[in-house]
């Protein structure tokens, strides 16, 4: 049995999780793919912009 103050004690019962741990701000692919979009969406208008410049 693990004491209440001990941090650094496994206990036989509690199992470490599978795999990497999960970040507390994590983003859902929702999230990621809307920024992604977003920065698509920036590098067109950054390069029709450019253009316009050159044309007059």
């Amino acid at each position: 049995m693990q004491q209440p103050g001990d941090d650094f004690t496994r206990d036989i019962f509690n199992k470490p999780g599978r795999g990497r741990p999960r970040k507390p701000n994590a983003k859902s692919a929702a999230q990621r793919a809307k920024e992604y979009r977003d920065r698509q969406r920036e590098q067109k208008f950054n390069f029709l912009r450019g253009q316009r410049n050159e044309i007059a």
